[in-house]
């Protein structure tokens, strides 16, 4: 299977520091994104690709198993390093990532994310999010009681619900689609 894929990250507006970081290394994509105001997020974004790197791309297999199992690692190893290092306290990061992983003997697409970082597909020329984000304003949208409009403009929509680091576990949205 050919992949045709791009990733992008920017500073943004409000930060000084790029603490994102980008793994393209088949069969895995992702995007870590650290989480701005707090500490050492770019330390935590390129702690999570290195270990989903290091469990997902060398291991005998890759299924969605083992790579939502690559991605709980990572949790693993941003807490334990923000528990042992003081400076380090409080970092987290999102991700969000693509692999190619085998099921029933065909090749299939897993798709995986923590937080607000996004994953879309461009399909006949329509970019469509795939992901979900995982925010307080989603959570008001999903539960009705917000529109999507309103959402983009709440005074807390960078309010994240979920990421990588901050408990020793984490739920870690994942399915597959066909490639």
């Amino acid at each position: 299977m050919e992949l045709r894929f791009g990733m992008a990250t920017d500073v943004g507006r409000l930060r000084a520091v790029n603490e994102d970081s980008i793994l393209a290394v088949a069969p895995l994509f992702a995007v870590a994104d650290g989480m701005g105001g707090h500490a050492a997020g770019e330390v935590a974004s390129q702690v999570a690709l290195s270990t989903v790197e290091e469990r997902f791309v060398d291991a005998d297999t890759h299924t969605t198993e083992s790579l939502v199992q690559a991605v709980q690692a990572a949790n693993r190893a941003i807490h334990d390093r923000s528990v042992a290092d003081l400076h380090l306290r409080g970092m987290g990061t999102t991700i969000t990532g693509v692999a190619v992983v085998e099921r029933d003997g065909s090749e299939r697409l897993a798709v995986v994310n923590v937080g607000d970082s996004r994953t879309y597909v461009v399909q006949d020329g329509i970019l469509q999010q795939i992901t979900r984000d995982h925010t307080y304003v989603e959570d008001l949208v999903a539960a009705g009681e917000i529109t999507a409009d309103e959402a983009r403009f709440h005074p807390r929509r960078h309010i994240i619900t979920r990421a990588l680091g901050i408990d020793p576990d984490v739920q870690v949205d994942a399915w597959e689609a066909p490639a």
